[in-house]
C-alpha cells in the first residue's frame, strides 16, 4: 500500500500506521459509504451534520473557535457580533462550501483546487498557486490510489508540498475533496446562497472522512500530513470518527422512521407530509421559509412547525420575538439544543 505502510515504526522509536490501521479505517469507510448510498435521505442527514462538524474542527484547528450554533444561526442574530467570532464563523462557512460541494478532483482538478485555495485562504491575495503540473500530480495520485484513505493522504502530501506547509485548512479541504472523487465524482453547487445554513441543505458530496474531526474530536492532534507520526495519529482519528458515524446512523434511522410515518398518516389536505419532505433537505427553518416552500398563511406554518414540535420532529432553536427557526431533532443536537 505504498511507502509509507511498509514499515510499522520509525527510525525514532514512534509508531506510524500499519496495514492493519488502514484496513480497520476502510472497512468503517465502506460500512458507513454503503448505508448512505442505501437511503439517500439518510445520506443527506449524516452529510449535512458531518459537513458542519468537520467545517468547526477545521477552523478549530487554525486557531479559530466557532462551534455549530454560532456558525449556523448566526443570520438570525439581532445584535452585531463579536469580531473574532464572526471571523472564525467565516472561516468555517468557507470550509463548509467546500464540504458542500467537492467537485470533481480527479477531472476538474485545476477548478476544485483553485476553489478550495479562494475557500479556505480568505485572507490570501493572488490566485491559487497550483501549476498544471501539480495538478497532473494529483490526478495521478488519484490513479493510483490503492484505497480511498490512502489516496486522500497523497493528495493532502502534494498540497503541503506545493503550498511549502502554509495552508493546512487547503490540505484538509483537498483531503475531502480526494475521498469524495475516489468514491464518486460530484458537480458544484450551482449558484451561491445567503447564509452558511442553507450550505447544509442536500448536500451534493459523496465523501465519508472528516479529517480535521478525527484530530479534535478525541483529545487535539496536530496536523501536519508529512511527519509519518502525524499521518498515523490522522489515521487512528478516522478510525475513531467513523466508528462514531456508523453508531450514529441509528439515531439518524429513528428519526428518519418518525417522519416518514407522520407523512403517511397525514389526512386530507395535511401540509405534514410535504413539511417533512422539506425537513429532509433542510433541517433548519424559519416559519416564514415552511410559510413560502408550502405555500400556506404565516399562522399555518407556525400552526404545522408546532405539531412537528409535538411529535417531536422540531426543536426551536432561536427564539426571538421577531424571528424564529427550528431544527430537526438530530440537527438540534449538534447545535446544543437537545
Amino acid at each position: 500500500m505504498g511507502r509509507m505502510v511498509d514499515q510499522e515504526r520509525m527510525d525514532n522509536g514512534a509508531t506510524i500506521m500499519s496495514l492493519a490501521d488502514v484496513y480497520r479505517a476502510e472497512i468503517l469507510a465502506a460500512r458507513l459509504e454503503g448505508a448512505l448510498r442505501a437511503d439517500a435521505e439518510l445520506a443527506m442527514l449524516w452529510r449535512a451534520e458531518a459537513a458542519v462538524q468537520e467545517a468547526c474542527a477545521s477552523a478549530w484547528l487554525e486557531d479559530l473557535p466557532v462551534r455549530p450554533e454560532t456558525l449556523l444561526v448566526r443570520d438570525f442574530r439581532a445584535e452585531v457580533g463579536d469580531p473574532d467570532q464572526d471571523r472564525a464563523a467565516l472561516s468555517a462557512a468557507g470550509i463548509l462550501r467546500g464540504l458542500h460541494s467537492p467537485g470533481d478532483l480527479l477531472h476538474m482538478t485545476e477548478e476544485v483546487m483553485s476553489r478550495i485555495w479562494a475557500l479556505s485562504m480568505r485572507e490570501v491575495t493572488g490566485d491559487a498557486p497550483f501549476t498544471p503540473a501539480d495538478c497532473a500530480r494529483i490526478q495521478t495520485a488519484l490513479r493510483d490510489a490503492e484505497s480511498p484513505i490512502l489516496g486522500a493522504i497523497a493528495v493532502a502530501q502534494l498540497v503541503s508540498e506545493f503550498t511549502e506547509g502554509q495552508a493546512p485548512s487547503v490540505e484538509r479541504l483537498a483531503f475531502v475533496a480526494a475521498d469524495h472523487s475516489l468514491r464518486g465524482s460530484g458537480r458544484f453547487m450551482l449558484g451561491e446562497v445567503e447564509a452558511p445554513r442553507h450550505l447544509i441543505a442536500a448536500p451534493r458530496g459523496n465523501w465519508v472522512v472528516q479529517p480535521s474531526v478525527a484530530l479534535v474530536d478525541n483529545g487535539f492532534r496536530l496536523w501536519s500530513v508529512m511527519r509519518p507520526e502525524r499521518v498515523a495519529d490522522l489515521v487512528a482519528g478516522l478510525t475513531h470518527s467513523l466508528e462514531r458515524a456508523v453508531g450514529s446512523l441509528a439515531l439518524h434511522r429513528r428519526f428518519l422512521d418518525r417522519a416518514r410515518k407522520l407523512e403517511a398518516s397525514a389526512h386530507g389536505s395535511s401540509k405534514t407530509p410535504e413539511l417533512m419532505r422539506l425537513l429532509m433537505v433542510q433541517p433548519i427553518v424559519s416559519s416564514g421559509e415552511v410559510a413560502a416552500r408550502l405555500d400556506i398563511s404565516p399562522r399555518g406554518a407556525l400552526k404545522l412547525i408546532d405539531r412537528a414540535v409535538e411529535d417531536g420532529v422540531l426543536v426551536k432553536v432561536v427564539g426571538r420575538n421577531t424571528y424564529r427557526a427550528w431544527a430537526t431533532v438530530p440537527f438540534a443536537r449538534v447545535l446544543g439544543r437537545r
